[in-house]
């Protein structure tokens, strides 16, 4: 795929404005296809991720008719993103390639793959390890008389708006990375304000997921680990820069 961006990149340099134009238009009909292709292909599936994402014992309901509906509709949706997500990705870079310099290339080449690993390992370190805590502690709160009646809505809303933030939480190191690489970050500045970013980081955490204060702690560590993470790479990236200035 990197390979056939960079000879879209070559082969698209000194295009008139026209030409542009009518090939922005070509790609956004490919990604209005990609999508819709998707969509449909996440609509056929989406029972079967329900059953995928279904993490408690209990059967879940519907409130009202429609609800079920809807609920398949959203995950097509994010589904058929997904998986048009490369198409996406591959016409964005290819519309822009030209534009970029070479080093701004490398910069995406190098960085495009994890930025997709580190958002998969958001989501599978969220589903995997944050979502069965924090049902485990939320459904230790039934009673004989306090039966939990959850509806399919309600349930795939907590979900999604848990490990999807995870996702997004985890490119931090690449985005701390690249910031320092062009001299806008330095490690100095990211141990100076750690207490700082430590209260942002509770406050996105409040934000980002449900409003429960477990939620919001499980999100907020991983975040702070991250933290921490990227101040050891920016201290690599800041003395690789130094070291080429010389």
């Amino acid at each position: 795929m990197l390979a056939r961006l960079k000879q879209a990149g070559q082969a698209e340099e000194g295009m008139s404005i026209v030409d542009h134009l009518t090939e922005l238009r070509q790609r956004i009909i490919i990604v209005i296809a990609a999508l819709v292709v998707g969509v449909l292909i996440g609509f056929y599936f989406a029972s079967s991720i329900v059953d995928y994402l279904l993490l408690i014992p209990e059967k879940l309901v519907y409130l009202y008719p429609g609800e079920a509906f809807f609920v398949h509709l959203k995950l097509a949706l994010v589904g058929g993103l997904g998986l048009a997500g490369p198409v996406i990705l591959y016409q964005l870079i290819s519309f822009i390639l030209p534009a970029l310099r070479q080093n701004e290339r490398t910069i995406l080449f190098v960085g495009l793959p994890f930025v997709l690993l580190l958002f998969l390992a958001g989501v599978v370190f969220a589903y995997k390890l944050i979502l069965p805590l924090a049902f485990s502690f939320f459904m230790g709160f039934g009673t004989d008389s306090l039966e939990p009646l959850i509806s399919i809505n309600s349930y795939i809303s907590f979900v999604l708006g848990l490990i999807i933030p995870f996702g997004l939480v985890f490119q931090l190191p690449l985005v701390v990375v690249l910031l320092t690489s062009i001299g806008i970050l330095t490690p100095q500045i990211l141990v100076r304000y750690r207490k700082f970013m430590v209260l942002i980081i509770f406050i996105v955490s409040t934000v980002l997921t449900p409003p429960d204060i477990i939620s919001q702690v499980l999100m907020a560590l991983p975040m702070i680990f991250l933290y921490e993470l990227s101040i050891l790479l920016s201290r690599s990236s800041f003395w690789r820069r130094k070291k080429r200035k010389e």
